[in-house]
């Protein structure tokens, strides 16, 4: 049974007649008459009804026509995968991300501009530390992470270290988020001794989060803030925030997402606390079509910010 005698027998019923499809197929009709005798030899049962009105299937036929159909479907499949590039057939987005609220829509915008059949995608919200390693591991192509000034020293040693490549794709002013109806909402800056009786949410602990109570806002510890959170899920976070009256500190390239959950955005008084945009990669690795595309759709979301 060939491809070639399934496609004729479907032609011959599309047609209604073996002379109309003999017609068609631009092949005489004794031709085509013998390639249908031939596939019900093969099949062992009659699979057309002659007549003068012309052919009608048999209930072998109709199901042999069904299954026709369905195989030269997939030969189709077979013939455009043949013309694309393997990126076209499969492509795997594999991201380490420090729980940094990108926003909700980059996985979108991603699967709109990947072109491939198959697409899986592989998003981790995880911690700093984890991010370096899951790189270095190659459980992830690209990592993101927002760094201080400290984080960062220890954080691009440990890259060199391990042969990762670090790009800085911009800095920018610590900041502390809170709901937009908390009375201090309305200041343009904020002392953080105003702060130290609001729960302060922290993310997962790690060897980066760690450095952190070594830091101070205008001479006063990060550790002298009276309750703690420790929490990972971003919307119990947006939660919290909103109606516990709990504080998060951040950064710039949170804001804009963080104002569709009407949560504010305020810098320090005298914090010299600088935030690094951080993207991470292997060294002398060419990066996937798919990387390379959330890449793109990254510089495009917070290179100008």
């Amino acid at each position: 049974m060939r491809k070639e005698q399934l496609f004729q027998f479907v032609e011959v019923i599309d047609c209604g007649s073996i002379n109309k499809a003999a017609e068609k197929l631009y092949i005489s009709q004794p031709n085509l008459s013998r390639s249908i005798h031939a596939l019900e030899e093969e099949m062992g049962k009659q699979i057309l009804e002659r007549n003068n009105r012309g052919v009608t299937l048999t209930p072998t036929g109709k199901l042999l026509y069904y299954y026709s159909k369905s195989i030269l479907e997939q030969f189709k499949v077979l013939e455009r995968i043949k013309e694309l590039d393997e990126d076209q057939i499969y492509s795997q987005l594999s991201i380490s991300v420090d729980s940094i609220f990108l926003r909700d829509d980059l996985i979108l915008n991603f699967y709109k501009r990947i072109n491939s059949a198959e697409t899986e995608i592989k998003f981790l919200e995880t911690t700093a530390e984890e991010v370096l390693q899951n790189v270095i591991d190659m459980k992830s192509e690209i990592g993101i992470t927002i760094l201080n000034d400290i984080q960062l020293t220890i954080f691009k040693k440990m890259a060199e270290i391990k042969d990762i490549e670090i790009e800085i794709l911009g800095t920018g002013p610590l900041y502390v988020h809170i709901n937009e109806n908390n009375p201090l909402s309305h200041k343009e800056e904020i002392d953080v001794k105003d702060l130290l009786d609001f729960p302060l949410i922290h993310l997962p602990y790690d060897f980066f989060s760690e450095l952190n109570f070594s830091l101070t806002i205008d001479d006063i510890p990060l550790k002298q803030f009276k309750t703690t959170i420790t929490m990972s899920n971003y919307h119990a976070i947006i939660n919290m925030i909103n109606h516990a009256n709990a504080i998060m500190l951040g950064n710039k390239w949170q804001i804009e997402e963080l104002k569709h959950s009407h949560i504010k955005s305020l810098q320090f008084k005298n914090c010299h606390i600088t935030k690094s945009f951080v993207i991470i990669k292997r060294k002398r690795t060419v990066l996937s079509n798919a990387a390379k595309i959330f890449l793109d759709i990254i510089y495009d979301n917070y290179s100008h910010m």
